[in-house]
């Protein structure tokens, strides 16, 4: 039995990962996911369904309409042509076809991102240096540290 979620609680400690297991790239970067050191919380929605509310909300912090977020190339041949740019459309597609959903959704705090590949994951978290303690003590030391306290950003 699938189970609604209500609200997408979002949480500077944890990763979001949204993702079809009918895709093999769902499966294949969920294990890129879990060797994060952060905690995650892997949302499958061939299970668990996402209520509607939160899939626009979602498509709110990606930026993206549902068009680019779901790929209708996996639906049956009557369905590959779908062209719609009705919210919800979509809506009622993917939450008949989970499969839509090809590439997953990494979503730590406020930042939401669909990730491809492990390259995709690893730039969602990679430091750009500006969180390093560049005190001279540091760089003697060469100690630099991480100044945001496990901030991914």
């Amino acid at each position: 039995m699938k189970k609604d979620m209500g609200v997408l609680a979002t949480d500077k400690n944890q990763l979001i990962y949204i993702y079809s297991a009918q895709s093999d790239i769902g499966k294949k970067l969920l294990a890129y996911a879990k060797s994060t050191d952060m905690a995650m919380r892997a949302i499958n929605i061939d299970e668990e369904k996402i209520a509607n509310t939160v899939w626009a909300e979602i498509s709110g912090m990606l930026g993206l309409e549902f068009s680019k977020i779901f790929s209708t190339n996996v639906l049956s041949n009557d369905m590959k042509d779908f062209k719609s740019s009705d919210e919800n459309d979509w809506l009622k597609i993917v939450q008949k076809n989970s499969e839509v959903l090809q590439k997953p959704i990494v979503i730590h705090d406020t930042t939401a991102k669909v990730v491809a590949n492990r390259y995709d994951i690893g730039k969602f978290f990679e430091a750009d240096g500006g969180n390093l303690d560049k005190s001279p003590d540091a760089i003697k030391n060469a100690n630099h540290t991480d100044t945001t306290d496990k901030e991914a950003f």
